[in-house]
């Protein structure tokens, strides 16, 4: 071995040139090294054999390659890559993980030859944790030899006296570090024996770490099992279902990519319905390994995977204490909260003994549990979602409906006949919801029905749609025929899980939607707003509020607590006096409510921000079809009124070029009042085309303004109604004005 020819090459300055002098000169020196290391000791100690072998030799290779890049060779020039050489032996036996067993490693930075043992920090970490861990801790650091060293990897020259490792370990902890560290012996370069002694030392150094290598070989081997259980977990992707107080429901894999301890992120549906969102989250190191299992983003599982470990079958059981403090967490709610937890778990088959209960016995021989790991998941999610129940996290639905007596409080604004609830089983299969709307005599394409359903579903965490166009196209029946539709009912039904809420034009802040507490009369006032959520919380079943005309008001004043709440999932702080029983301190927006806002844009309505817009789907409903609704008009209108349809049909399609055209409700309404006049007494109603002239200036003229770009329109109406209805006609005379002003001004409106 040339030192002198290695030293050179490792001090060089030219990246490339050093990355390629240690590729060509001292790596090939380590690797014969460890190499006759391997075969002279192999028949005393087998694994040597085979175990594999890691160099430095791709990193250096890329490294080169960068620097002679154009593009990377700045940002390479002060790198200490090819400053330092290594080889190294690891052990790949253990699932899931490599352990260090030796690495021979030449660094010119400090000018030695190492022979070491690299670990990470966490065996150590999970050494200090328990008194039993921290003796054999203890005891595997005393019987090492003081030949050996420890070293923090990352930092130079920096050794760490034996007695003071295990203070080191829990300075560290507290600093939120992970280092690693290595325990050898180095020899200066000037100090480099000769080959045949270079190999004994290492043979020497390899039965000096013999304690420390049987320590870590036990900590992976603890490790490794967890990771076999992880990766069980993770294979399992199908979809299954639970039963909860009755109900089942189907847990349904989400296909994310998941980052993190996330692992696996799950929906559980009711009917195509988000319940809540649950997910497996693996803590790989804690320093232990601990599986989570939360529930809407917190967490009510946390198990430690090693309480299986031993030898044979392990039942393994998991314990769950409420220890919350807090003004609203005393030690009763906390005994309270527990016992429920217990008695619901029971009641859903689970062994439970205090406060722990069964989750599957572990068969430490196989690597498998006795159960089929679909069994598990099944046991982890249902005990997870119960606990989250018991301490009101979530609400799972029950057989029993309280919020009949919620929602007849003294006070409450939004009075609901509570009949039959158990009536109203929802479907959001959309062939079913279609077939359903068809059923009605109202008029919407297939296209609309799936669009309004995509944009309510789609996201299912988030249900906020906005519903745009002029007035009389029909938003609102939109929403009472959907909503009716998923509940499988007629499109005239009650549903008691559907809100119209008119928007009024004084509503500046969230407490017209959350209400508030009143100090003067010592309640909570209610909203039916407020009232269709706690009935959405308490029954799981899908609420639809209906926010009709939603911009006359601002939009951002007084919905900006739940549109904060839906985009962060966390809770709205409605009041904090614990004296209030029938409304929480906290709102947490649940899964089921499905908000529509209506709007028209007018000079009465204000327009919407794109922080609202952002968090909404928008439709236009402004396509009117005429044809369709003949079809689907009531026989004595066909009867009676043809000649009138085909007038009000004419007057549509050139209003419809300038999209001033009129909606369902009014040509619903005007062919009422052209049929009323046709049932007069002869004698007395009005001929066919004068009440057709009068029921357009009455519910079409209004609605006609604009500026020269309405010019042409305003022409070919005076000439058609001049033409149909003579020069007394009423419409006539408003379009001659508008026309007037319009030449006049360059603007025009019906209201002078």
């Amino acid at each position: 071995m040339n030192i002198t020819q290695i030293e050179e090459a490792l001090t060089i300055s030219d990246t490339s040139l050093r990355c390629q002098r240690v590729l060509d000169e001292v790596q090939p020196v380590l690797r014969q090294l460890m190499d006759d290391f391997k075969n002279k000791y192999g028949n005393e100690v087998p694994e040597l054999l085979d175990y594999k072998v890691h160099t430095y030799e791709a990193t250096l290779r890329t490294t080169m390659h960068d620097a002679r890049n154009p593009k990377y060779a700045e940002s390479k020039a002060n790198t200490d890559i090819g400053k330092k050489a290594f080889v190294s032996i690891l052990d790949k036996s253990y699932f899931g993980m490599e352990i260090g067993m030796l690495s021979l490693e030449m660094n010119g930075m400090d000018k030695t030859l190492k022979i070491i043992m690299n670990s990470s920090f966490y065996p150590f970490w999970n050494g200090i944790r328990t008194k039993g861990n921290i003796k054999q801790f203890t005891d595997m650091l005393g019987s090492l030899s003081d030949r050996l060293t420890i070293h923090e990897i990352d930092k130079v020259n920096f050794t760490i006296p034996r007695h003071e490792f295990i203070g080191y370990i829990q300075k560290c902890e507290k600093e939120n570090r992970t280092p690693w560290f290595s325990f050898g012996i180095y020899f200066p370069f000037n100090e480099m024996p000769l080959d045949e002694e270079l190999l004994r030392m290492i043979w020497e150094t390899w039965h000096d770490l013999e304690a420390l290598r049987k320590y870590i070989k036990d900590e992976a081997a603890e490790h490794s099992n967890s990771l076999k259980l992880f990766d069980l977990l993770n294979k399992h992707k199908e979809d299954f279902q639970i039963e909860l107080y009755g109900k089942t429901y189907v847990v349904k894999l989400e296909e994310t990519a998941l980052r993190g301890n996330c692992r696996q992120l799950y929906n559980i549906t009711d009917k195509g319905q988000l319940l809540t969102k649950a997910a497996f989250h693996h803590f790989e190191r804690l320093p232990h390994e601990v599986l989570g299992v939360k529930t809407d983003g917190r967490g009510d599982i946390y198990a430690s995977l090693r309480a299986i470990h031993g030898k044979g079958k392990v039942e393994w059981t998991i314990s769950k204490s409420y220890y919350s403090r807090g003004k609203e967490n005393s030690s009763e709610t906390n005994r309270l909260n527990q016992s429920r937890a217990m008695e619901a778990l029971a009641e859903h088959g689970f062994k439970v003994q205090d406060n722990s209960f069964y989750i599957g016995t572990w068969d430490n021989e196989t690597g498998h549990f006795t159960e089929s790991i679909e069994e598990i998941k099944k046991r982890l999610f249902v005990s997870a979602l119960i606990l989250a129940d018991s301490k009101r996290k979530i609400n799972l639905p029950k057989d029993d409906h309280p919020v009949a007596s919620s929602l007849e409080e003294e006070g409450s604004e939004d009075e609901v006949e509570v009949e039959a609830f158990e009536d109203y089983k929802h479907d959001f299969n959309l062939a079913n919801i279609l077939s359903n709307v068809s059923e009605s005599p109202f008029t919407y394409s297939n296209a609309i029905i799936r669009d309004f359903h995509l944009n309510l579903t789609s996201l299912e965490d988030k249900h906020f749609v906005i519903l745009n166009g002029i007035s009389g196209t029909g938003k609102t029946r939109l929403c009472l025929l959907y909503a009716n539709a998923v509940y499988g009912r007629t499109y005239d039904d009650l549903n008691p899980n559907l809100k119209v809420i008119p928007v009024r034009p004084d509503w500046t802040d969230s407490t017209s939607l959350f209400g508030y507490y009143s100090a003067l009369e010592k309640r909570y006032v209610r909203t039916p707003f407020l009232n269709a959520i706690l009935q959405a919380i308490q029954e799981g079943k899908p609420m639809f509020i209906v926010l009709d005309e939603m911009n006359l008001a601002r939009v951002e004043y007084y919905l900006s607590d739940y549109l904060s709440a839906i985009e962060s999932r966390q809770p709205i702080r409605l009041h904090t006096e614990s004296h209030i029983t029938d409304v929480p301190q906290e709102l947490q927006i649940p899964h089921n409510l499905y908000v529509i806002g209506t709007i028209n844009v007018d000079e009465t309505t204000h327009g919407i921000s794109d922080k609202v817009l952002d968090r909404a789907f928008v439709m236009t409903l402004s396509d009117v079809d005429l044809e369709q609704f003949w079809e689907a008009a009531e026989s004595k209108y066909k009867a009676n009124l043809q000649d009138e349809w085909k007038l009000l049909r004419e007057l549509h399609l050139k209003l419809s070029r300038f999209d001033l055209h009129f909606g369902y409700r009014t040509i619903n309404e005007m062919l009422r009042k052209l049929y009323a006049n046709a049932e007069l007494d002869p004698d007395i109603r009005m001929e066919k085309k004068e009440a057709v002239d009068r029921v357009i200036a009455e519910k079409v003229m209004p609605k006609i303004r604009g500026d020269e770009r309405i010019d042409a329109l305003l022409i070919d109406l005076i000439d058609w109604t001049s033409a149909l209805f003579g020069d007394g006609s009423e419409s006539l005379y408003h379009l001659l004005r508008m026309k007037g002003e319009l030449d006049r001004y360059g603007a025009t409106q019906f209201w002078r």
